[in-house]
């Protein structure tokens, strides 16, 4: 299937199933990563717990990591790209998932939901999976990004009665999310938990909330909009606001007006204020400034570069218009960021 996994020595290249603390989680997840190449980090990596695996340098790179919960829920965050064609996959039983998904991954859901084609980022999918084989093959250069939470029935029930509903609302609102809806406050979320990088004092019970919180929300956009469904957006305003965004993504470090968004769109400043409203919850300039802080938080924690080059990077003239703008968002200087987190 393209995977260089020799059959033969398969047994060889597996993580050690023994060493998860969940069976049956771990049988979901384990088979895949091995296939993909995983080399397991000790003690959860950065996130300060679950499991953490890279990918083998001469086959891809990039990072999986996952955290059980209660052997009935997952909550998992991968971003991968593999330098070869690669075949993974696993014999799950039947659950519930649903998360936030780069565009990359959408050919992959159009046989399960029929969705074609999705945002620059962040599309929200959610599917029931019934036992049986799973598996995927990716090619070369594809890349995957997912941030998830995984419920098997057992799992659907207890958040349900957690949260104050019925596991039939839950898996409903989840079964909803067809790529064609934006739920802000969600997307959010997930953006929160594949940026979070916190102490291993603290960290499993934030991931546990989130998954919590992300259930409560789905859950409250599916009452708001089970009886009048807002129209959904179409696809020559999706493709506006992808343009948009992916050009405001590749020029951070650069000036970026109104204007220059609205011309890549082809849109007008009344449209695409309308677009970024309705799907992102803001303004465009506002998301523009957002992606700059979240690109600020990953530079200040992953890079050596001095508070002006980080400044540079995300589009600042000055070094305390930079700090000015990262204490109004943050209530903190990126210098005391910075040593927050790397001291995490």
């Amino acid at each position: 299937m393209g995977s260089k996994t020799a059959p033969n020595n398969q047994d060889e290249k597996r993580p050690n199933a023994a060493a998860g603390t969940n069976r049956r989680i771990d049988a979901i997840f384990l088979p895949q990563i091995a296939d993909m190449h995983g080399v397991e980090v000790e003690e959860g990596g950065e996130r300060g717990c679950g499991r953490m695996w890279t990918i083998d340098p001469a086959y891809g790179r990039g990072a999986y990591w996952y955290l059980a919960i209660d052997d009935a829920a997952a909550i998992a965050v991968f971003d991968l790209l593999f330098a070869e064609t690669v075949s993974f996959g696993a014999v799950v039983p039947n659950f519930f998932c649903f998360g936030s998904y780069g565009r990359s991954m959408i050919p992959y859901f159009t046989p399960l939901l029929g969705i074609e084609d999705g945002w620059e980022t962040g599309t929200l999918l959610g599917y029931a999976w019934r036992s049986g084989m799973c598996r995927e093959v990716v090619p070369p250069g594809e890349r995957l990004s997912v941030a998830s939470i995984s419920l098997l029935p057992e799992g659907a029930t207890e958040t349900a009665r957690a949260i104050g509903t019925d596991p039939i609302t839950l898996t409903t609102a989840i079964a909803r999310l067809d790529g064609t809806h934006r739920i802000p406050a969600l997307s959010r979320l997930f953006d929160e938990i594949r940026a979070a990088r916190l102490s291993q004092v603290v960290s499993e019970a934030y991931y546990r909330c989130k998954a919590t919180e992300a259930c409560t929300l789905v859950v409250d956009w599916h009452a708001k909009n089970a009886q009048s469904v807002a129209p959904r957006m179409r696809a020559v305003d999706r493709t506006s606001l992808n343009l948009a965004c992916a050009f405001a993504r590749e020029h951070l470090g650069d000036p970026i007006e109104l204007d220059d968004l609205c011309q890549v769109a082809c849109t007008s400043p009344s449209k695409l204020a309308s677009l970024f409203r309705d799907a992102e919850g803001t303004t465009p300039m506002g998301w523009v400034r957002d992606r700059r802080m979240e690109r600020a938080c990953e530079l200040l924690t992953g890079a050596d570069d001095s508070i002006a080059a980080v400044a540079a990077r995300v589009g600042f003239s000055r070094q305390g218009s930079f700090s000015e703008a990262f204490k109004e968002r943050f209530g903190m200087t990126p210098h005391r960021y910075r040593a927050l987190n790397r001291s995490a």
